[in-house]
């Protein structure tokens, strides 16, 4: 196995150290990281520079075409994709954010569970008010077979890809699959890169962009209420819901993610104290 990982980078010196630091405590160590400048401006694209090359090999530069509505943090790990596969016979691609800080066997048990019919794999988040269902991996740590990525390369890259990816690949029989002992950690809440308030609004506008049914948004929104910006963050999402349009996803995918949807928040009625544990329980 040959792992390749990708982390798209916009304005993120502050963080430059800590990803690299993550890296090197991995026990697994076959993997290539590649780096991609996103049009920084405040001296990221220096301070990778300065990186020992046994730990980057590879630091690709392009202009920033969008903001995070636009999906720039997509479109830029897309472009390091595209310049670093031909560089070896890679069997796994990651998207790994410059924000996350893994646990040092992190790499060794995900690699070790993408393998026979699972084509996206990751772990959990143990970040205080940051932590997902178990049946999703966050975009900010997902690790794809090859199959799986190519699965998903023609998808728009916009808000929302890192849970519509998921469903692509299923579509094409392979499974998401949650190693509950792998954790990571977020130097950062997640979506607050530009407020917290836009991040919810940004999350709102996914969830209408890939089809989410409307009572499971509601179900969604509310979780957010406990989370901060509290009230104001759960009002944002549903504004960015209200406001989105159709957005740049097929239809195919949007209904087949709204099925999954449906068959889930069925589970949590018949029985929400299972459903909980199998959800969130560590």
């Amino acid at each position: 196995m040959t792992l390749l990982i990708v982390t798209p980078m916009h304005d993120e010196a502050d963080n430059v150290s800590g990803i690299v630091a993550t890296l090197r405590a991995q026990r697994f160590q076959d993997f290539d990281w590649v780096a991609v400048d996103d049009g920084s401006t405040d001296g990221t694209a220096e301070l990778l520079a300065e990186v020992d090359p046994e730990d980057l090999v590879m630091v690709v530069s392009k202009t920033n075409d969008g903001g995070l509505i636009g999906g720039s943090a997509f479109s830029a790990w897309r472009f390091g994709v595209a310049k670093a596969l031909p560089r070896r016979p890679y069997s796994h691609v990651m998207k790994l954010d410059a924000d996350v800080r893994l646990a040092p066997d992190y790499l060794e048990r995900v690699t070790e569970l993408a393998r026979g019919g699972v084509g996206i794999a990751g772990g959990l988040s143990v970040s205080e008010g940051m932590k997902e269902q178990k049946f999703h991996v966050m975009g900010a740590v997902k690790m794809y077979t090859l199959e799986a990525y190519r699965a998903i390369e023609s998808m728009p890259t916009a808000i929302g890809f890192d849970i519509l990816d998921e469903v692509a690949a299923r579509l094409v029989g392979l499974e998401t699959r949650v190693d509950t002992g792998a954790h990571f950690e977020l130097a950062r809440y997640t979506g607050a890169s530009e407020g917290l308030s836009h991040g919810r609004y940004r999350n709102g506008r996914g969830c209408r962009w890939t089809g989410y049914w409307f009572p499971y948004f509601l179900v969604h929104c509310g979780r957010y209420l406990v989370r901060r910006p509290y009230v104001t963050g759960s009002l944002a999402m549903l504004w960015g819901y209200l406001r989105a349009g159709r957005g740049p996803y097929g239809e195919d995918l949007k209904k087949a993610h709204a099925q999954m949807q449906r068959a889930k928040l069925a589970r949590a009625v018949r029985n929400p104290v299972k459903f909980w544990r199998e959800a969130y329980k560590i």
